[in-house]
């Protein structure tokens, strides 16, 4: 920046100040009207969320469940169904210990505040703090002052693991519907916003003052406030929350495994890694933080194990079937560095995660404080294009495109030096360098990499059209050897990084209904023992092995979802309900054992009349050689076959509850989550030759996606729409930062700007990048599709500072000092940034 104006009206120090102290005090006063009323927040968890049934609570009635739990208890939310109108009165409800009967905690709640089918949440008084194992014993009593009642919802059958309820002491076949709150967020929650908006008000006066004093150049300037601003957005925009981050996560993590089996002396040697498949190290793992939807929960876990350690040694790995982006490790060298060195360090996975982050955001701001001070002109463009919201979401997370587009905005700058500044035979080869390892970065950049061609050939030296078909060649191998898919994945890969699990969510609106319990009828045993199918077996397992009849329908569904899908095999399934911690050892009547066994497994018992063939295997082995006679019985093989099932073995843990298996099923089904699904409708899509023969469908897709999502493209062009897409900010902070960028691309009156060749050449390879990317999402877009598939404004960013450098009519120039243009802008877009961020946070906590 040029040296301060002495006859300047602003005095830097105090406008910075001032600046601070509004911002503050903005802060502060948002805290009070918004924050503060948020602060009941806490953590919640569900110990039983099935209500098919409920049981009416007449005036004096005690319903009682006994659970056992072992975190802090604040609140205990409980199922209620209004038979008929809003019943009047009281509910008590007491807290004692199930074992010495000293009483806890008591509430009493209002029956008027009820609201049917939703978890009413009753505070205790006093907090029972956690107590590991400990067993409590929950009742709640009904005290009417009119004639309507309640009725209480519990679970068609003792829920899984869980133990039975009573009404004034008699055992109702049932588990009371039940959820607590384990932690209040209120102090955390006032702490983090007011560091975190208190941290975006100091950089927005810092900014204030480089800008109205001049002293800081600007190129400085701009790598302070992305670093700045970009630890803000990896603190309140944890792991997991950018656009396809835990692909790149999984492929920065990855690369550190590789690396770290190469130093080691294991006899372990890794190859090959299948974009299917991820490695972590085996304490790599954080169900909460692994959630990309990003919450206050997920704050207070990034920061409370920020700076934790593991044992577990640098060459643990530990195989996931999830995915990863591609083979291609080029724009992955920092993140993946990072995570080595975290693993060389023993850093936990947390303290990983905020290092490959880092790397990434180091980076960026190096090369965009690089690219403006590089560039001999459209030094705005740069700086609103380097502090853009989307752009600091990305360059502050695992995303490739953080490295990308530092390569890009350097490989702008470069190129307009080399035509219209004077390169040195440094900045040539870093200009030949960033064109090299942008190109197959995203090979839909190609265009852009292309125009190094038109470097002036008294730039290069001799032999300069040698040197310029070398570093074509160079780009096109490069980009051929690292990204070897088809030309549909090569043209497609923006499309690629949307690769999105195809889930069934199940929300509170498909519950079934409540009803009253229902004996089964005589009947039972002959249906469950006369067809063969998977629910048959699963309910002959609860029956003859769990002693359990007509047990809820929602378990017996989980278990035939887990076996249909692979997750657990039938031999393993009835292995945890026959061989439970507390049965495994029990079995000592061979005959008793085969019966049930038998019809759990076949439904029939196999030892009627033929028992000389079967009881002599319990003598010689006990029950579980018993056992694995019955599963690997052609009868019982065939069985199971005919349901498309392999019978399988029995787990080598022994014993083993139903508990870790359905954890481990469950397991199965989140990562399952994670991997991209294809139905059979979406394998038809725009392909050329589709196209060439529907031309009126394919010109209607585009018509309807501009209408349907151009709000969306636009948002996600500036960071209008953030983690991953689920968190928008308000429409003023989209019109503001659209206006900035507008004003940043006005020329200056007798400023340097791209004409004659250049021009031309780069504005029609920027277009040209824009249209491969959308050519990459139409060619992965189904027919049966309405809009384009994946399509995001974050696409464009690349290439924008080349967009707006070229395709601007030259009569906009308006802007009669660069200079104070810049200081303004500058100055705007930091304050614009902490808006946003406050923006982001109070997002989150309204969810």
């Amino acid at each position: 920046m040029p040296q301060p104006n002495t006859k300047t009206k602003y005095r830097p120090l105090p406008a910075a100040l001032l600046t601070l102290v509004v911002l503050l005090a903005s802060t502060l006063l948002i805290w009070l009207a918004v924050v503060r009323p948020q602060l009941g927040k806490g953590r919640t968890e569900t110990l039983c969320d099935n209500f098919d049934r409920s049981e009416l609570l007449a005036d004096g009635d005690t319903a009682a469940q006994v659970f056992t739990y072992d975190k802090a208890l604040y609140t205990i939310g409980l199922e209620f169904y209004l038979p008929g109108a809003q019943p009047q009165g009281e509910l008590e409800v007491v807290l004692s210990d199930a074992d010495t009967g000293e009483e806890l905690a008591r509430s009493t709640g209002v029956m008027q505040n009820i609201i049917p089918d939703q978890y009413t949440t009753l505070g205790l008084d006093p907090v029972v703090p956690a107590q590991e194992g400990r067993r409590y014993r929950l009742s709640v009593t009904a005290h009417y002052t009119s004639d309507a009642v309640l009725a209480i919802g519990h679970s068609n059958g003792v829920a899984l693991w869980k133990e039975q309820m009573t009404l004034n002491g008699e055992p109702v076949d049932g588990t009371l519907a039940m959820q607590v709150t384990y932690q209040r967020m209120g102090g955390y929650l006032t702490r983090f916003f007011l560091l975190a908006g208190g941290a975006a008000a100091l950089l927005a006066a810092f900014a204030v003052y480089a800008c109205l004093s001049r002293k800081v150049s600007l190129h400085r300037l701009v790598f302070v406030l992305v670093l700045g601003f970009g630890l803000i957005y990896s603190v309140i925009l944890p792991p997991y929350a950018a656009p396809d981050e835990k692909y790149h996560i999984n492929q920065s993590f990855t690369l550190a495994t590789k690396w770290a089996n190469r130093i080691s002396h294991d006899d372990w040697q890794m190859g090959k890694v299948p974009t299917t498949t991820s490695f972590r190290r085996e304490t790599d793992t954080d169900e909460l933080l692994q959630d990309e939807n990003t919450t206050v929960f997920t704050w207070q876990e990034f920061t409370d194990t920020l700076f934790t350690t593991t044992d577990a040694p640098y060459t643990s790995h530990q195989e996931y079937h999830e995915l990863q982006t591609d083979q291609n490790p080029l724009l992955y060298l920092a993140s993946g560095g990072a995570v080595f060195l975290a693993y060389l360090l023993h850093l936990g996975f947390t303290p990983a995660l905020a290092l490959g982050r880092l790397a990434n955001l180091i980076v960026f701001a190096l090369l965009a404080a690089f690219a403006v001070k590089a560039a001999p002109c459209g030094k705005r463009i740069f700086t609103a294009a380097a502090l853009l919201p989307m752009t600091l979401h990305l360059a502050a997370s695992f995303s490739r495109d953080a490295v990308l587009l530092g390569l890009c905005f350097g490989f702008t700058a470069l190129l307009l030096d080399a035509v219209y500044g004077q390169p040195t035979p440094k900045r040539m080869a870093a200009l030949a360098v960033a064109g090299i390892l942008l190109a197959p970065g995203k090979m839909v950049y190609l265009p852009l990499a292309a125009l190094f061609v038109l470097v002036p050939a008294a730039a290069l030296g001799h032999h300069a059209k040698a040197k310029k078909m070398g570093y074509l060649a160079a780009c096109l191998a490069l980009a051929l050897v690292l990204n070897t898919g088809t030309l549909t994945g090569a043209l497609g890969s923006p499309a690629a990084d949307n690769a999105a699990a195809v889930t069934e969510e199940t929300t509170d609106d498909a519950r079934s209904a409540k009803n009253a319990p229902a004996e089964p009828d005589a009947a039972y045993e002959e249906t469950i023992c006369a067809d063969n199918t998977m629910e048959n077996y699963v309910r002959r397992l609860y029956y003859y092995a769990a002693d359990t009849r007509d047990p809820a329908q929602s378990e017996v569904d989980f278990w035939v979802q887990a076996l249909a899908e692979g997750d657990v095999t039938p031999a393993v399934l009835g292995q945890s309900f026959i061989f439970t911690t507390d049965k495994a050892n029990s079995y000592t009547d061979a005959q008793a054992f085969y019966t049930m066994a038998s019809y759990a497994l076949l439904g029939t018992d196999v030892t009627t009349g033929n028992a000389d063939a079967y009881l002599p295997y319990f003598a010689e082995g006990g029950a579980m050689q018993a056992y694995k006679q019955l599963f690997n019985l052609p009868t019982c093989v065939e069985r199971f076959a005919a349901l498309g099932l392999d019978v399988g073995t029995m787990d080598d843990r022994i014993p083993l509850d139903r508990e870790t298996v359905a954890a481990e099923v469950e397991a199965a089904r989140a990562t399952r989550a994670t991997q991209s699904v294809t139905d059979a409708a979406d394998e038809a899509t725009y392909t050329p030759g589709y196209i060439l023969h529907h031309l009126p469908a394919t010109a209607l897709l585009f018509v309807r996606s501009i209408v349907q999502n151009g709000d969306h493209y636009l948002r996600t062009l500036v960071g209008g729409s953030l983690s991953y897409y689920t968190l928008d900010l308000a429409w003023f902070w989209v019109v503001a930062l659209y206006l900035l960028l507008a004003y940043a691309a006005l020329p200056a009156q007798n400023g340097k700007l791209p004409t004659g060749r250049l021009r031309g050449f780069g504005a029609a390879a920027a277009v040209l990048s824009c249209l491969l990317a959308v050519a990459g999402c139409l060619l992965w877009t189904p027919t049966h599709y309405e809009t384009l598939y994946g399509l995001q404004g974050r696409y464009f960013l690349p290439v924008l500072p080349a967009l707006l450098l070229t395709c601007l009519p030259r009569r906009l120039a308006a802007v009669p000092d660069e200079a104070s243009a810049q200081a303004c802008l500058t100055g705007a877009l930091a304050l614009v940034q902490w808006g946003v961020i406050l923006n982001i946070m109070l997002a989150v906590i309204a969810r």
